[in-house]
């Protein structure tokens, strides 16, 4: 029976070893004072020194050693319960290890068994991680300003429109109202939804609403929102105005000259407080969205006759930012031309392009309309034209109507009408004569003087 019993233990004390051996982890097992009495052999990888320089040694005293930075089995001493710490072994390993005491009947730790994790390379991921996670982030910065800059492209190469841009991706993050100033068609709108779309509300609501298009009675529920049973017909839930559903994001309001007097006053305390009561409410809450207001009005001529409020006027003309008219800065024109026809191509599906003398017919046109005509005559020429190539005819039959009412009737400056003149001689001159000193023969002036007048004009020319 002894013989037997023996045995067992002697099987157990084997599975024992094997289970210290073959685990994952290390397993040290110390006595009541930390004097370490079973190792498993792992231990010898994760410590660096063979089991015979543990066995047999006390913890505090390895632990002066520097076999490991902080003993587990020190701590469960000092403070009578089981521990968990992270310690840095003589191997160099960084090591997650729990201390769990053992106690006898008389509540006094009898045994320490201590269960170790090799972490070394979970804390190398970890920080592999988190330089990734840095590198993500500023690719993604990268990204957004790339993203930002891309959409902040405009189709322009004259100097005003370039000092334009600059300005709007310097304020794009300031929030500060800004006034937009220009002739109708000149693209207050893409303006403002340019702004909104660079700056960091990207993400949040841009709405727009046309002051001079909605009665006055509709704006003011449009704007400022109404309560239940403000006004005979209102909702039963009543509604959010535009300036509460915008939230962080942007209002826009395309022609703010046109508002009627009486809202402009409610118009500046929303500007003033940055505030806004609904109609029929008795509480205010708080605006946090930008502003953005346009016109093709004078407003200095609207405060003079009484039309425009003198204080609302001097708190949207914080960033005035006044866009020229297209015949103005011709040197865009091509480039937004491009831009138009390779929009409408993907459209329709189509593949047109301009002939050289359409792009000269083009430049022959002073677009009243400014760019929103230029768009227009681009999506009917797309349209119209038979072949893959827009002829300067198909450009004539658009815009000689509006040139010979416009000769009739608009005076312009002598300088402009000088160039006009210049310009339809030269193209004449050049669809007949084709080369700069057959045309100056023509025309009767140096060839040199036909080249720079030419170059000035933007018309493809050939030296000979």
């Amino acid at each position: 029976m002894e013989s037997n019993q023996l045995e067992l233990y002697k099987e157990a004390f084997e599975d024992l070893n094997s289970i210290l051996d073959t685990s994952f982890g290390a397993i040290t097992i110390t006595d009541g004072k930390g004097v370490f009495t079973r190792i498993s052999k792992s231990c010898e990888r994760m410590f660096g020194v063979p089991e015979s320089e543990i066995i047999g040694k006390s913890a505090f005293l390895l632990e002066k050693q520097g076999l490991f930075s902080t003993s587990v089995t020190c701590e469960v001493i000092r403070r009578n319960q089981r521990v968990t710490i992270i310690q840095k072994t003589a191997a160099n390993k960084t090591v997650l290890v729990t201390g769990t005491p053992i106690f006898n009947k008389k509540k006094k730790i009898e045994k320490i068994i201590n269960i170790s994790k090799d972490i070394t390379e979970t804390k190398k991921l970890a920080a592999d991680l988190k330089r990734l996670q840095t590198e993500h982030e500023w690719l993604k910065q990268e990204l957004m300003k790339r993203t930002r800059l891309e959409r902040g492209k405009v189709a322009s190469e004259s100097p005003e429109m370039k000092r334009i841009i600059d300005l709007v991706h310097h304020i794009a993050n300031m929030d500060a109202i800004v006034l937009l100033l220009g002739e109708t068609g000149v693209g207050k709108g893409f303006m403002a939804n340019m702004i909104h779309s660079i700056s960091d509300c990207k993400d949040m609501p841009f709405i727009s609403i046309n002051c001079g298009a909605i009665p006055e009675s509709l704006l003011e529920s449009e704007l400022f929102g109404y309560e239940k049973g403000a006004f005979t017909g209102a909702s039963k839930e009543g509604k959010k105005g535009l300036f509460e559903t915008a939230g962080n994001g942007t209002v826009f309001l395309d022609e703010v000259g046109d508002m009627p007097v009486s809202l402009q006053v409610k118009l500046l305390h929303v500007l003033d407080e940055r505030k806004v009561r609904r109609i029929g409410g008795s509480s205010s809450f708080k605006v946090n969205c930008r502003i953005i207001a346009a016109t093709n009005k004078d407003l200095k001529e609207l405060v003079k006759s009484g039309e425009f409020r003198e204080d609302l006027f001097y708190r949207l003309n914080v960033v005035p930012i006044t866009i020229p008219a297209l015949r103005e800065r011709k040197e865009d024109l091509l480039p937004l031309a491009n831009m138009f026809l390779e929009k409408l191509n993907t459209k329709y599906k189509m593949k047109k392009i301009f002939s050289e003398e359409a792009i000269k017919a083009l430049y022959d046109y002073q677009y009243p309309g400014n760019i929103r005509e230029l768009e227009n005559m681009i999506e009917r020429l797309v349209i119209n034209t038979m072949g893959d190539t827009i002829e300067a005819e198909k450009i004539y039959e658009i815009t000689e109507p509006f040139q010979s009412n416009s000769n009739h009737q608009e005076i312009i400056p002598l300088k402009e009408a000088v160039e006009q003149l210049e310009r339809k001689l030269l193209l004449s001159a050049f669809q007949k004569y084709k080369t700069t000193r057959r045309v100056a023969k023509a025309l009767k002036i140096d060839q040199s003087t036909v080249v720079k007048k030419a170059k000035k004009l933007k018309l493809e020319v050939h030296d000979r």
